[in-house]
């Protein structure tokens, strides 16, 4: 499963954490910098984001891919659903039945 993730294309929209596996990343090495900076130092700072990608694991980043295909299926299912409800509002607009009750309540 997650093979398919890692061979496909991603569209990464920015600044949308739910979607972008590099937007968490991203947000998780800044929490592990606001977590372990003591001395507020530049240098600390680059020893410290070297430390947490040398310390990233396969599956940290494997659960991101796998975060953001998940809500990628649910906003395709929410974009399936919302079709769907145009297409029968637009259906219902049709109907003849409609139509004519709107003519009799002008008249």
């Amino acid at each position: 499963m997650y093979f398919d993730i890692l061979t496909s294309v991603f569209r990464l929209p920015i600044k949308r954490r739910l979607l972008n596996p590099v937007e968490l990343a991203w947000s998780d090495t800044e929490q592990y910098m606001r977590d372990n900076n003591t001395n507020f130092r530049l240098s600390d700072v680059k020893h410290l984001g070297k430390s947490w990608m040398l310390d990233l694991e396969t599956a940290t980043v494997t659960a991101y891919l796998g975060h953001v295909h998940t809500f990628q299926q649910t906003f395709k299912k929410c974009d399936a659903f919302t079709k769907q409800i145009q297409e029968e509002l637009l259906d219902d607009d049709d109907n003849e039945e409609i139509d004519s009750e709107i003519e009799r309540i002008t008249d």
